[in-house]
Parts: structure tokens; C-alpha cells; sequence
């Protein structure tokens, strides 16, 4: 098969390092036969999320189907995989370390026999009720396309109905088994009707306010987040991103306080640490702009907060990343970065007189940054008339690449500086801005969009977009000064 299993990243590793997943002396047997497949090898894994796999051991298949996964150390309880040959694979539950099963690849659930694992007797058996029900379902489906069938709408509304109440039953004779809870994790919460008649425009946009608030309210009901085990299966990962992505509004004061909502449920040491870590790396360096004080939200609250949580080199790492991000933050007053231009006179960019001020980081021999500079170029084209200034600063301080860059890219018209200042005493050279610490370059370009106040308002923009998004803010300022009468 292709490889399913993910490597996870130092930096994930790093935070979970110190994590001990109940392993004892006692070790784990777990035989398997699967008709079908032989002389081969098959691994056994647990899910970390629905996009990372642990690998947890490998076994050799026989001539006859035969494998055996064994091992002295108890397995961390969770939901598994086994991936098979030709990218099959199949999911079990891990909970009893030593039981069998057998099926064949023609059907893998539907020919499954457990012995020796309640839970994963369980599992198999409510997806072969579901998938047997489902295939009745496709075949009236097929049967209403081709007839127009109102007999077969009929049987398929029952026929749903009859899901939905097995599916209920089935929860409640399972109640205390982790595969409840796998199921449970799975589903949506189920929104009740709002309980009068919709009798006009304004009444179907209040329903629809009614689902979207009931939903998100309910949103975790189904989730146990006082259960480890969870962070070994697929489901809350997406339930992570599914309520920060879909349900929560795009800004940092939002994403802090929903953080809160779920963190205050999250009370297993393990899933605290799941959750907290896949909200804080979302938003460090955030794909919508403005949101990484999120970001610092979180690190402030759960990591530098909660340091029972983490190792001493994660809180530091943590408190060291604010440090450098917090000043940076959307609305905060650029941080002091000394210049001087081309002739070696200091450039002051609190006193720039701009509507906007463009800040473009860069170094001479990047190749990103010289894919951009004919661009920036380009763009200032369009943004000089609308008293936009652009400060190109660079991070080498070789004078002699740094004027090459100008002249070959011919940015003679932008504001040129360079971290290059002579003490009037001695006459040497002395460099008093950190460009990576005080400005969080870890990479070039790096672009800051300040105000007319030299607040911060964007950063890391591609130059392409930087008139689009002057334009933008303009109109939304100008629409803020007429409401307000300011």
C-alpha cells in the first residue's frame, strides 16, 4: 500500500515527549488472519489525529493470512489501524491487548469475527448492522431514480427513521464501552425544530440563526474530553478544526474566547495538551490575517499558565515566541527599527509623512525576495499617488550587494535602508537593530503595513496584493469615519 503513516514533527514530538501512555511489563498479543493476503508485511498503528499515524509494530504474513502483532509493553488504548497490501487497511480498537480476529479482503467488516475483545465485537457488529441497512437503502434509492417510485420514498423515510432509532439503542445498551464513545464522537448534534411555523422571510433567517447557535452550543455534547483515548483516533482533530474553522468567527478575541469554551471541557492531561497544541499552531503563524493574537492568547494562558503541562523547554520556547510576537500584534505601534539610507542619513519612520507606510524586509541574495522586488516595483506604481511610502529594508549589511539590489531591480524611487550606523567617536560600524527577534524575520520577505499612525494593520502580505489591500482598508476607514461622523 502507500504509506499511511505520517512522521510526526520534532516540535509535536518535543510536546509530548513527556507523555506515558500507561505502558506496563505486561505487552500486547493481538493475532489476525486475513483470507486473502499473503507473504507480505503489515503494520499496526494508532491514529494522532485523522492525518497522523504512530507506528506501533509490523508482523510478517504467512501463506495462509496469518500475522501476529506482539510486543512486552501495553499498547496506549485508542483507535488503531493495520494497513494491509494494495492500500487497504482496517480500523480496531485497542483497549484488551491480547485477542484475534479473522475476515477476508473480498469484505473486511462484514466478514469480521472477533474473539476475546468485547469493544471491537461491538465495533464490527454496529458497522455490519449499518452497512446492511445502508446497502437496503441504495437499493430503494436506485429504485426511486429509475421508477419514480413513491413506495420506495416511503420505504426510505422508514427505513432512515430506523437508522436513526438504532443508532439510538444501540448508544444506550453500549453506554461505558470506548466504542460508544468513538461513535458518539462521530456524530452531529441533533437540532430540535424551533417549535412554531415560518411564516415569513424574517422568521426562516431566525430559524437559521436558531440551528447555527444550537449547533455550536451542542457542538461538544457527544465528546468526552475528560477521555484520553481520543487523541488516538481521527474524530477530534476534526472536531478541533470543523468548530474553529466553520463555527467561530475569524478574529483573535473570538478563536481566545471559544479556546476557552472547549479547554474549560478538556479535562484529561492528555486531550488539555492534544487541544491546546492544534488551536496554538493554527494560529501562530495563521493563514487569515490579524488572528495570531490567538496565538498569544493561548501560549500566555495554557502554556506559560499551565507549565505542570509542559517540560521547562517548552514553557521557555513558549515565553521566548510572545516575546518576540506580542509587539508585533495587528494595532500595535511598530517597534523601533533603526536605518540609515543611501547616504547615510538616519531614517525616522514615525515622522514619515504617509497615508500608508509599507515596510518590505528583504535580503539581497534571497530568491523569493528577488521574485518580489519586480513586483513591489510594479505595485508602487499604483500606490505613490495615494501617498503610500515604501521603506526597503535590508537584513545584510553589505553595502555593495545591497546598492546592486537597487540598481538591478531599479527601486530608486523607494525609501532605501540599512542597519548600518558609524559611531562618531570611534568610526566604526555599529548594527542596533535584531531584525529576527524584533521583527520576527525568520525567512524574507517580510512585509509590515502600517497606518498613517504607523500602527501595524497587515504583515506577511505578498506584494501583488498590497494595493488591493490599501484600497480595501481605505474604503472600510472611510465608511467607519462617515458612520461615526468622525
Amino acid at each position: 500500500m502507500k504509506i499511511l503513516v505520517k512522521i510526526l514533527s520534532i516540535s509535536l514530538l518535543v510536546i509530548f515527549t513527556n507523555v506515558v501512555f500507561g505502558q506496563t511489563k505486561e505487552g500486547f498479543s493481538i493475532k489476525g488472519k486475513v483470507r486473502g493476503i499473503k507473504d507480505t508485511t503489515v503494520f499496526l498503528a494508532h491514529y494522532f489525529g485523522y492525518n497522523q499515524q504512530v507506528i506501533k509494530d509490523t508482523a510478517q504474513v504467512d501463506s495462509q493470512g496469518n500475522f501476529h502483532f506482539v510486543g512486552e509493553k501495553t499498547l496506549p488504548e485508542g483507535l488503531y489501524l493495520i494497513s494491509l497490501p494494495k492500500g487497504k487497511y482496517m480500523d480496531i480498537v485497542v483497549g484488551n491487548q491480547a485477542f484475534s480476529f479473522e475476515t477476508d479482503t473480498t469484505n473486511l467488516i462484514t466478514k469480521m469475527k472477533v474473539t476475546g475483545s468485547k469493544e471491537n465485537e461491538l465495533f464490527f457488529k454496529f458497522q455490519q448492522d449499518m452497512a446492511s441497512k445502508f446497502d437496503e437503502m441504495k437499493v430503494l434509492e436506485m429504485e426511486r431514480k429509475m421508477n419514480n417510485s413513491m413506495l420506495a420514498a416511503g420505504k426510505i423515510k422508514r427505513l432512515q427513521a430506523e437508522v436513526t432509532q438504532f443508532q439510538k439503542d444501540w448508544l444506550k445498551t453500549t453506554e461505558g464501552t470506548f466504542v460508544n464513545k468513538l461513535i458518539k464522537a462521530s456524530q452531529e448534534p441533533e437540532i430540535p425544530p424551533l417549535g412554531k411555523p415560518m411564516l415569513t422571510k424574517a422568521d426562516t433567517t431566525a430559524y437559521y440563526q436558531y440551528q447555527f447557535n444550537y449547533y455550536k452550543k451542542h457542538f461538544w455534547d457527544n465528546v468526552d474530553l475528560t477521555d484520553d483515548r481520543l487523541i488516538r483516533t481521527p474524530f477530534l482533530q476534526k472536531k478541533i478544526e470543523r468548530y474553529f474553522d466553520d463555527l467561530t468567527a475569524q478574529t483573535s478575541d473570538s478563536i481566545a474566547k471559544e479556546s476557552d469554551v472547549v479547554l474549560a471541557r478538556a479535562k484529561g492531561r492528555d486531550v488539555r495538551r492534544y487541544v491546546i497544541y492544534k488551536i496554538a499552531s493554527t494560529y501562530e503563524n495563521p493563514k487569515i490575517l490579524g488572528t495570531d493574537g490567538a496565538f498569544v492568547h493561548i501560549a500566555e494562558k495554557y502554556y506559560i499558565g499551565e507549565p505542570a503541562l509542559w517540560d521547562t523547554s517548552t514553557v521557555r520556547k513558549m515565553k521566548e515566541r510572545i516575546t518576540v510576537l506580542k509587539p508585533l500584534l495587528i494595532g500595535k505601534t511598530l517597534p523601533d527599527m533603526y536605518l540609515t539610507d543611501t547616504l547615510g542619513k538616519e531614517i525616522v519612520i514615525p515622522k514619515l509623512d504617509a497615508s500608508y507606510t509599507i515596510l518590505f524586509i528583504y535580503d539581497p541574495d534571497c530568491g523569493h525576495c528577488r521574485e518580489s522586488a519586480p513586483k513591489l516595483a510594479k505595485a508602487y506604481q499604483g500606490l505613490k499617488a495615494k501617498n503610500v511610502k515604501v521603506i526597503a529594508a535590508s537584513i545584510d549589511r553589505t553595502p555593495t550587494k545591497w546598492k546592486k539590489f537597487i540598481q538591478e531591480f531599479k527601486l530608486q524611487e523607494l525609501i532605501h535602508g540599512i542597519d548600518i550606523h558609524k559611531n562618531q567617536q570611534t568610526g566604526k560600524e555599529e548594527y542596533y537593530t535584531d531584525f529576527k527577534n524584533s521583527f520576527d524575520v525568520y525567512a524574507t520577505p517580510v512585509v509590515y503595513v502600517l497606518d498613517k499612525d504607523k500602527k501595524i494593520i497587515a504583515k506577511r502580505l505578498p506584494v501583488e496584493q498590497l494595493e488591493d489591500f490599501i484600497d480595501f482598508h481605505r474604503k472600510q476607514t472611510l465608511r467607519e469615519s462617515v458612520k461615526t461622523g468622525k
